[in-house]
């Protein structure tokens, strides 16, 4: 189902015609279903739970940044001198004790063998980092929506990445967007969504109703990742 779709199946379900319009346009459906959709993708890990992110980092780059990202798991990189190597993380300390121990314009360029998951907050949110990210490489965005990744040298030429670990699903906006939870599991989208719209309204009866509902789906989807995870396995190991 894309996100039209949803709504219109939500208001004929729930009831709720004061969050669906009766064109089927959004009324405050959207905020609830894609919470919805955040709290079945931190409920428990499926078969959807990971994503790849592909990234570049420019000649004498140092960072990039990502959204929608839970927990970074690896860091893979490829150049066209190089070839592909995983990078190994190291904590922020040791980076920059380690490795980034002079200014990053004085720093020779090289081939990125470490990198760390980085601060990209600021606070006050209102201070102006320019001067901090000349001393330290120091990673600033406006949208705290964002991730990042700092490696330990300049790139000697330009390199791409790809980032390995637990996303989000897509967030709906448009009519025509569709996630996995929209187009595998639409009814547990719609257990999430009222469990969220119970939540706001303090419902504490409602809301240990849809997680008892959900726990038993989401219970299934379990399964099915772990016949995966044990195919093909016929002995222990060690």
């Amino acid at each position: 189902m894309n996100l039209k779709q949803l709504r219109k199946t939500f208001r004929d379900l729930s009831g709720r015609f004061d969050l669906v319009n009766e064109d089927y346009s959004d009324s405050g459906m959207n905020l609830y279903i894609n919470a919805g959709q955040e709290f079945l993708d931190r409920l428990d890990e499926t078969q959807k739970s990971w994503a790849t992110h592909f990234a570049s980092i420019v000649l004498n780059g140092m960072y990039t940044t990502f959204t929608r990202c839970r927990a970074i798991k690896e860091v893979w990189a490829a150049s066209p001198t190089e070839g592909r190597w995983q990078l190994e993380k190291k904590d922020l300390q040791d980076l920059m004790e380690g490795y980034l121990t002079t200014l990053p314009a004085e720093m020779e360029t090289g081939t990125p063998l470490y990198y760390s998951p980085c601060v990209t907050r600021i606070s006050p949110s209102t201070d102006t980092v320019e001067t901090y990210e000349d001393l330290f490489g120091y990673i600033s965005v406006a949208d705290g929506n964002y991730n990042a990744i700092l490696i330990n040298v300049p790139t000697s030429e330009a390199i791409s990445l790809i980032i390995k670990g637990l996303f989000y699903s897509n967030e709906l906006i448009a009519d025509t967007d569709t996630s996995f939870w929209s187009d595998a599991h639409p009814m547990l989208l719609y257990m999430s969504t009222m469990r969220q719209i119970e939540v706001v309204n303090r419902s504490t009866q409602g809301v240990n109703d849809w997680n008892n509902a959900i726990k038993t789906e989401m219970q299934q989807l379990g399964f099915d990742l772990v016949e995966e995870l044990i195919a093909e396995v016929d002995q222990m190991e060690g």
